[in-house]
């Protein structure tokens, strides 16, 4: 077993309950040892990929565990460092800031440190990143990659930033299924989830009441990316899904959450559309009660002028099927922040 550090993103517990449920569907054995704010070391039987993860900004291999000035000395003087005039660096210990300092200059070696790299985007162009938590301190050896997933995103032949899933988001929920075989997502909208999915080596069907947005995405994906899985898109009302499939191993959605909110709505406004979105998604749970076992989905919360927050009743929601919400020893449902958006995001899991 290996030590790793990671790095949460902003919703530190949604992040840790992802890194969690994608060990359990690659199946890598796995110890959380200890956890502090955005950080968490974990010891696993085998390796990982960062690009699968939508809620880890960076990953560190631990080098050494120890407090000791005298062997952290002698370790980071005969440690490896890049064969570079030049080196951006940075590490969270002032002791071992100083050694490296030092060695860079007897070394003669340029070096600029450089701090606050939990954005991916500056650690990417890091030499040498260390990563201290408590005793242990770790090479980041894996960081995200945001501005190719907005890449991706923005390329596509069908994308509106009011209306699509993040691939963040997306690779989130899928980890959160722990998919091994194939997802349906019934609200696919322009195909953010199945085209994640395909690219972790899932299969994964969409219905929708349009499917061109999904259609026109997912033939730019399998043309662009080397799609191994199979696809395949329905029209139809999710309140019906039970005619287009008869069993799936989970559904993963982001379904239709109302209106796009420009302003905060009255309280009168804000409770009709909650009881509106209510109706539609106790008929999909009728429907998908028929079909899976496990259902990831999200459901809206709309604050209103007054900041009162108007939330879907769960419970009414799953009357009369067999689903449960889930017990990862998080309580759920986890709130999922959306920059710039009025609406708020509920990520439930529910079980059978």
């Amino acid at each position: 077993m290996e030590n790793y550090i990671f790095v949460l993103g902003r919703d530190k517990e949604l992040s840790l309950l992802e890194l969690v449920c994608y060990f359990n569907r690659k199946n890598i054995a796995y110890e959380i040892k200890d956890k502090w704010n955005n950080l968490v070391l974990v010891s696993l039987d085998k390796g990982f990929n960062i690009d699968e993860l939508g809620g880890t900004i960076k990953a560190a291999k631990v080098l050494i565990k120890s407090e000791d000035k005298k062997e952290l000395n002698n370790f980071f003087n005969n440690f490896e460092i890049p064969n570079k005039d030049k080196i951006y660096y940075s590490v969270n210990n002032d002791y071992v800031k100083e050694i490296l300092s030092k060695r860079f200059k007897k070394e003669v070696i340029k070096a600029y440190f450089k701090s606050d790299v939990n954005d991916p985007s500056k650690s990417l162009k890091l030499d040498l990143d260390l990563i201290q938590f408590k005793d242990y301190i770790g090479k980041v050896i894996q960081v995200s990659k945001p501005k190719l997933y907005k890449k991706r995103d923005e390329t596509r032949p069908s994308f509106d930033e009011k209306k699509v899933t993040s691939i963040r988001l997306s690779k989130i929920l899928i980890n959160l299924s722990q998919a091994k075989k194939e997802i349906l997502d019934p609200f696919c909208g322009n195909g953010t989830i199945l085209q994640e999915a395909l690219l972790f080596n899932l299969d994964a069907y969409g219905l929708d009441m349009n499917i061109n947005e999904s259609r026109k995405n997912l033939t730019w994906l399998n043309n662009n990316f080397k799609i191994k899985n199979r696809y395949r898109l329905f029209q139809g009302d999710a309140r019906n899904v039970s005619r287009f499939f008869n069993r799936v191993e989970v559904i993963v959605t982001e379904p239709y959450l109302g209106p796009y909110l420009k302003n905060y709505p009255n309280d009168a406004e804000a409770k009709k559309i909650i009881i509106n979105l209510q109706e539609l998604y106790k008929k999909t749970f009728q429907e998908f009660n028929k079909i899976t076992n496990k259902v990831v989905i999200i459901f809206p919360v709309i604050p209103s002028k007054t900041r009162k927050k108007y939330n879907i009743n769960v419970n009414s929601v799953i009357l009369g099927t067999n689903f449960k919400i889930a017990n990862y020893n998080v309580k759920l449902p986890i709130l999922y922040g959306h920059k710039g958006s009025i609406l708020e995001r509920e990520i439930f899991i529910f079980e059978k």
